[in-house]
């Protein structure tokens, strides 16, 4: 195998910051006063997500450092008037980027944004860790959701600002800003956003162009899982559509631009970011605990909540357990989503192994995930459409309309996000603003169903939402 991890200092990111030292980005560096960690201490996985270009172009960070140029009214004037340094503090805010955390070094590193990864020229590389690196209460964690993350505006202002720069032409982007690549703040399209991406390839990975697709898009809302549970499962998804190998990772990899050839050659690679998904820790929960309520609660969860989520301590178990729709009366549109088509044409290519790793083609379901780390994983059901644990326990005072009001904070009374519940949709808002607020009435963002709960009196559900806090 290839040697695949490389000293932070060298390479790429040493050139590009001879080139930031020349005005390449305006920024300074972010984190600066932050103790920096030895690649040594991290995971050769972690490493080549934060250091290894392994996807197509997204922009440069001269680009990045200039979208505030195309923002419009007030917003503009506040960027205008900004520091370099509140500048960057806009902009990483307004699209949901996050700071790269406990391993954040400095020069370049301290200025590229988690889910990143940069080339000397200063061109920018999406990874995993982009939906993937997220924060909880303040604090970045690898293999949670970016519940922040605003894709959609991010791609359609580097659009606006391209065709600013160069009247008529269009590229990628140009064509992603017509796809929606998310309807909410901090989720994703991403089962659709695989059909679009496998429409270019043939079975061999080889391009096809004009695409051809297996079915017409059924959009839908998702909550990137934590990356914990990956190793509890035998297979990933939602649904527990795809098996757990090393291809099936790489499926966002199928930009355009790239050759099949150069991402096969990534396969090794890949394998490396597997067995570092399969490591990733459960973070244990940061605020004081009632321990005496939580053992009450775990007796209401065993009895309850055990059979389809486990069971949790010394000898723990996970059933896997995949759950009809008529049974959870969740949003049924993910689940429906992929069509047969779509996946008899994975099954027959390269990404199974040419049928060696096939996907189910009839799942039946949801799986009920595991729920160990769960306090972290605000908003709940598949969607991401309940904003705290106290709402998944009670199914009918979940709101209809809610926004998040701290991204750095934490509502430990009930579980979850902190967030503003509305009674209606505000007047006038455009696409961005009302990407900020989640809609549970728009097609496959339903907060319904899971009223399991209701099998538990209140005392229990109040007992149940302190054991959740120790898993």
């Amino acid at each position: 195998m290839r040697r695949l991890a490389r000293n932070r200092r060298s390479g790429p990111e040493a050139l590009l910051s001879a080139r930031l030292a020349a005005g390449l980005c305006p920024w300074p560096a972010l984190g600066a006063e932050r103790t920096d960690t030895s690649s040594e201490e991290l995971h050769p996985g972690l490493e080549l997500l934060l250091h290894r270009p392994l996807s197509i172009e997204a922009f440069t960070l001269e680009e990045l450092s200039s979208l505030w140029e195309v923002w419009q009214g007030e917003d503009r004037t506040a960027a205008a008037k900004a520091t370099p340094v509140e500048r960057r503090d806009l902009t990483y805010a307004r699209y949901g980027l996050i700071e790269r955390g406990e391993e954040l070094g400095s020069g370049i590193e301290a200025i590229l944004p988690r889910g990143y990864t940069a080339d000397d020229e200063g061109r920018l590389y999406p990874n995993c860790l982009a939906c993937h690196g997220g924060k909880v209460a303040g604090r970045v964690i690898a293999g949670i959701a970016n519940t922040e993350q605003d894709l959609s505006g991010m791609v359609r202002d580097l659009t606006s600002l391209r065709a600013m720069r160069a009247p008529g032409k269009t590229d990628i982007r140009g064509m992603l800003s017509l796809f929606p690549l998310n309807f909410s703040r901090g989720t994703t399209n991403a089962t659709m956003y695989s059909i679009l991406l496998g429409g270019m390839r043939d079975k061999d990975l080889n391009q096809v162009m004009p695409p051809q697709f297996s079915q017409p898009f059924v959009h839908n809302t998702i909550d990137a899982p934590p990356w914990w549970h990956f190793r509890k499962k035998s297979r990933i998804y939602w649904d527990g559509m795809a098996p757990k190998s090393t291809r099936t990772l790489m499926q966002f990899t199928m930009a355009p631009s790239l050759s099949g050839d150069r991402i096969r050659s990534w396969e090794d690679e890949f394998e490396v970011i597997r067995s570092f998904i399969e490591s990733v820790p459960i973070p244990p929960y940061p605020f004081a605990i009632d321990e005496s309520l939580a053992g009450e609660g775990r007796i209401a969860f065993e009895r309850v909540c055990s059979a389809c989520h486990g069971t949790y301590g010394e000898n723990p178990t996970y059933p896997e357990r995949t759950i009809p729709i008529a049974d959870t009366g969740t949003d049924p549109i993910r689940h429906r989503a992929i069509q047969p088509a779509s996946k008899q044409k994975y099954n027959e290519g390269w990404f199974s192994n040419y049928g060696a790793h096939p996907v189910k083609i009839e799942t039946g379901g949801y799986v009920a995930p595991p729920l160990d780390g769960i306090w972290a994983t605000a908003p709940y059901l598949h969607n991401g459409s309940v904003p705290t644990l106290w709402h998944m326990l009670h199914p009918d005072d979940r709101p209809s309309l809610w926004r998040r009001l701290d991204p750095d904070g934490y509502d430990e009374g009930h579980g979850g996000l902190l967030i503003q519940a509305l009674d209606a949709m505000p007047d006038g808002l455009d696409d961005r603003a009302r990407r900020q607020i989640y809609d549970t009435a728009v097609a496959s963002q339903s907060a319904s169903g899971h009223r399991f709960p209701e099998r538990l009196s209140e005392e229990q559900r109040r007992a149940v939402l302190e054991y959740l806090k120790t898993l």
